[in-house]
């Protein structure tokens, strides 16, 4: 996915152990050769996002990358980041994305199987993870939080157009 002098990454599978690792090894290569070089002015990561997003710890891991990046990355949206990929798209240094890109935000993350012990365990974990991913959310946009529980209380997916997107702080740019 990446050439030796290629700073154009893709994010267009469904965020899991494989597609994650590959990214974030990329991410890294691309700022072990900017600090071996010693670039004071880096030049940015592309990030193409076209993504339904994916499993959350995968996708914590690639938004940890991202934040953690001394060389800036630049997400571009250009058909959809839902979901993981969302977040994904927010947590870059600089945001753009076309008219016709569509983001979404849900709360759900997983279905819950097993015994009430385990379910109860494992909801507690839901809910850590998914205060970490609004925060971050919260963080870098300027969706407010009475938005979030709005779209809680609707236990429904929450579709935002480019445009909104804009208004939201999710993007700095329209492309």
């Amino acid at each position: 996915m990446i050439k030796t002098n290629d700073r154009t990454l893709y994010l267009y599978d469904k965020i899991c152990p494989e597609a994650a690792g590959k990214l974030i090894e990329q991410i890294i290569n691309i700022n072990e050769r900017d600090d071996e070089e010693k670039i004071v002015d880096r030049q940015p990561i592309k990030l193409i996002i076209n993504s339904y997003g994916g499993q959350i710890y995968d996708g914590m891991a690639i938004v940890a990358t991202m934040l953690s990046s001394k060389t800036p990355i630049h997400s571009y949206v250009y058909g959809y980041a839902m979901s993981m990929a969302l977040l994904a798209a927010a947590a870059a240094h600089k945001r753009y994305a076309h008219k016709l890109a569509t983001f979404m935000y849900h709360d759900s993350l997983t279905n819950l199987e097993g015994k009430l012990g385990h379910v109860h365990d494992t909801l507690g974990e839901l809910r850590r993870v998914k205060n970490m991913y609004d925060d971050v959310l919260l963080t870098k946009t300027k969706i407010p939080m009475s938005k979030l529980d709005e779209v809680r209380k609707m236990k429904d997916d929450w579709y935002i157009t480019a445009e909104q997107g804009l208004e939201l702080g999710i993007i700095d740019e329209l492309i």
